[in-house]
C-alpha cells in the first residue's frame, strides 16, 4: 500500500478518531472558513451529513477515488455525480445501529413519561405534580415502526421486551424478519399508524419518502399519538407536526433530526412544551463513533488496496479513478 494516500475528513475529528487511520496515511480536514479546504489533496474522504457531495465538490477533488459516508443515510451524496466523477461512494450501515436504536427508545420513554413537562412544572414550582402528570404506561401499548431495517429491528426487540405490541410498515423487508422479531406486518402505511399510540420513524429519505408523515397521515393517527423521529428530518412535515401538537392530535414528539438542521433559536418546535429535540446526536456515543469511523476507514482502505468496498453504493463505477484497483 502506498504511503502517499491522503484521507480528508469533512470536519475535524477527535484525536482518538484521527488515530484510527494507519500511520502511513496523511489525515487532513478543513482548517479555514472554506468547508472544502484541502479537499483537492484527498485520495479518500470521510463524509458526514453537512455537505452535499455533488458535481461541484467532486470537481474540486481531482484525486478523489473513494468516499465513505459515516452512517446509514446517504441522501447528501449525489450518486449520479459521484459515478460520473469515477468516485466510489460507500456508507457504513451497521455502524450507528446500536446507539441510534437506544436513542430512539430513550425518546420513546422520555416523551411518553412526560419527563420534560414534569421537570418544567417543577422548575416553575407549580405544585400538584401527581395530579398534573398523565404518563402513558408502555406495557400493552401499541407501537408502530415506519421501517424495520437494522435500527427499527433493534427498537422492536427492546420494545417487545418492555411489553409493547409492535406493528411495522416496511414493504422492502421480507416476511421472515417480521416473524423472527414477533412484529405484526402491515402492508398499508395508513392502516399501520391508525391504532398506534406511538409512531417511530426509521425510513430512508428519498424523493418518495420526503414528508412521508404529513397532515393526511397524522389525521389518520389516534388522538394523542406520540411521534418519534431518529431517521431524517425531512421525513416529517414540520408544519403538519406543529399543527398536530397544537391541536392535541399529537400529544408529544421526540426528534433527533429536523428540517432545517440544526433548528434555529426560537423555532416553535424548540419552544413547545411537549417536544423533546436533540441535535442529530443519536449515534454519537463513544462506542458508536469508533465503530462508525472504523467502518468508514475500512471502506476507504479497501478501495486503496484495490478491493471493492463491501458497502459500495454505486458498484457500476468500480474500479473508478483508482488505477491500483483491480476487479476484486
Amino acid at each position: 500500500m502506498s504511503d502517499s494516500f491522503t484521507i480528508w475528513f469533512d470536519h475535524r475529528p477527535t484525536p482518538e478518531l484521527a488515530d484510527l487511520a494507519p500511520p502511513d496515511m496523511t489525515v487532513i480536514w478543513p482548517d479555514s472558513a472554506d468547508h472544502l479546504d484541502g479537499i483537492e489533496h484527498a485520495d479518500g474522504l470521510i463524509a458526514g451529513a453537512s455537505i452535499i457531495y455533488n458535481q461541484s465538490v467532486f470537481e474540486r477533488a481531482p484525486k478523489l477515488s473513494v468516499l465513505a459516508r459515516v452512517g446509514i443515510g446517504f441522501d447528501n451524496i449525489v450518486l449520479d455525480d459521484a459515478t460520473a466523477a469515477g468516485v466510489a461512494a460507500c456508507n457504513t450501515p451497521d455502524g450507528p445501529t446500536v446507539s441510534t436504536a437506544e436513542h430512539a427508545l430513550a425518546l420513546i420513554f422520555a416523551i411518553t413519561k412526560q419527563l420534560k413537562e414534569s421537570e418544567n412544572r417543577l422548575q416553575r414550582q407549580e405544585g400538584n405534580y401527581v395530579a398534573l402528570h398523565n404518563a402513558l404506561e408502555l406495557d400493552g401499548a401499541n407501537l408502530t415502526l415506519i421501517g424495520l431495517g437494522r435500527i427499527g429491528s433493534r427498537v422492536a426487540r427492546v420494545a417487545i421486551a418492555a411489553g409493547l405490541s409492535v406493528t411495522a410498515y416496511d414493504p422492502f423487508e421480507p416476511a421472515e424478519r417480521f416473524e423472527a422479531l414477533g412484529v405484526r406486518r402491515s402492508d398499508d402505511l395508513t392502516e399501520a399508524v391508525s391504532e398506534a399510540q406511538i409512531v417511530s420513524i426509521h425510513a430512508p429519505l428519498n424523493s418518495e419518502t420526503r414528508h412521508l408523515v404529513d397532515s393526511d397521515l397524522i389525521s389518520n393517527m389516534l388522538e394523542g399519538v406520540f411521534i418519534i423521529n431518529t431517521a431524517r428530518g425531512a421525513l416529517v412535515d414540520d408544519n403538519a407536526l406543529l399543527e398536530g401538537l397544537n391541536s392535541g392530535k399529537v400529544r408529544g414528539a421526540g426528534i433527533d433530526v429536523t428540517e432545517p438542521e440544526p433548528l434555529p433559536a426560537g423555532h416553535p418546535l424548540l419552544k413547545h412544551e411537549s417536544v423533546l429535540v436533540t441535535p442529530h446526536v443519536a449515534s454519537a456515543t463513544s462506542a458508536g463513533r469508533k465503530r462508525i469511523f472504523t467502518m468508514a476507514l475500512d471502506q476507504v482502505l479497501s478501495a486503496f488496496a484495490g478491493i471493492k468496498p463491501s458497502h459500495i453504493l454505486n458498484p457500476e463505477v468500480w474500479p473508478g479513478r483508482n488505477s491500483n484497483n483491480g476487479d476484486t
